[in-house]
């Protein structure tokens, strides 16, 4: 329960303590000075953000960052545009179609004003983008800010904090792709352990071309804690590889259900189907999600919720899921 709070204070302060960037932090030290141009103009006169600008304007999107609503750019540089072209065929920014385009740049984008130095103070997390996932929810981006700032494992800030009147920009050296489930339980250190148990399995089970199909699914990924305790319960498992993969395949199919299932969307008493095929049962505990797995375990905390992708939905759990062993 305390994770899932910790989380959504985490975002608030993301949201929070972005508009305090021209203030004094006291009598001796300097204000800093917020330019009078808009972050359409900051960007058209960089030099290096040209193709930026041409693609923020092909996707009708300039009216968007010249009012006086703050934002947060992760803007890629003129080269970063020039690989992401060639990497998905396309000659030029004419020939990507506008809806497209509008997403791509649409998760590169983060409301509010958000300063590098407070992704370093929180160091790794994820922040809700203005793109679209498969349901109302928004795409999240993850960033690793613990040596520099790294976002979903590729794009690196080479230049942070360029002010705007209504905004800031990081400059980043590489156009980031809209999140698969796979980009973020191969990214995120806490999925370490799934991501090993689901390489292990994937000569025989389709989970991993699943975590990069169009999808959606909705994913109650175990942390890496969880996993250890799972090794724990037997002596000759010492790794995901020690345990007989029929089994394996079965317990990692019991943590995924159809459809993009939002927290929002679970109600206590309900149960839902697991891709193995026995269900999963939760309960709405004081405010908390909670479930019970195919072998009736209880209590089982839902962590952390809504980590949102192109293709479906995380939830992070703290126990391994246990289908029906009888079965």
């Amino acid at each position: 329960m305390k994770k899932t709070f910790e989380f959504t204070r985490i975002f608030t302060l993301i949201l929070s303590f972005t508009f305090f960037v021209s203030c004094d932090l006291d009598d001796d030290s300097p204000t800093i000075e917020i330019p009078e141009t808009n972050l359409i103009e900051v960007a058209d006169g960089n030099s290096d953000l040209t193709s930026l600008v041409a693609a923020l304007e092909r996707a009708g999107l300039t009216t968007t960052f010249e009012g006086t609503t703050n934002f947060t750019i992760i803007a890629p540089n003129n080269a970063a545009f020039t690989a992401f072209l060639g990497a998905a065929g396309f000659s030029s920014l004419e020939e990507v179609p506008v809806a497209t385009l509008q997403q791509l740049l649409k998760y590169h984008v983060l409301e509010n004003r958000v300063e590098a130095s407070l992704l370093t103070g929180l160091q790794k997390n994820y922040v809700p983008t203005l793109a679209d996932g498969p349901t109302a929810a928004n795409l999240v981006l993850y960033f690793n800010a613990t040596d520099g700032v790294l976002f979903n494992g590729a794009a690196t800030v080479i230049t942070p904090d360029v002010l705007a009147s209504n905004g800031i920009l990081h400059i980043v050296d590489e156009v980031i792709a809209l999140p698969t489930l796979k980009t973020f339980i191969s990214t995120d250190e806490n999925f370490t352990e799934l991501d090993t148990a689901i390489d292990v399995v994937s000569p025989n089970s389709e989970l991993d071309e699943a975590l990069e199909a169009t999808g959606p699914i909705t994913i109650f990924a175990p942390d890496v804690k969880a996993f250890e305790s799972l090794l724990a319960t037997n002596t000759d498992w010492n790794f995901s590889s020690d345990i007989p993969e029929d089994l394996l395949i079965s317990v990692l199919s019991h943590h995924v259900v159809s459809g993009n299932v939002l927290a929002e969307d679970i109600d206590g008493g309900q149960t839902v189907m697991s891709l193995e095929g026995d269900d999963l049962l939760f309960a709405n505990i004081g405010g908390a999600l909670e479930l019970t797995d195919g072998s009736g375990n209880a209590g089982i905390e839902i962590a952390v919720t809504n980590i949102q992708a192109s293709n479906g939905v995380i939830h992070l759990i703290d126990t391994v899921l246990l289908p029906d062993t009888s079965n």
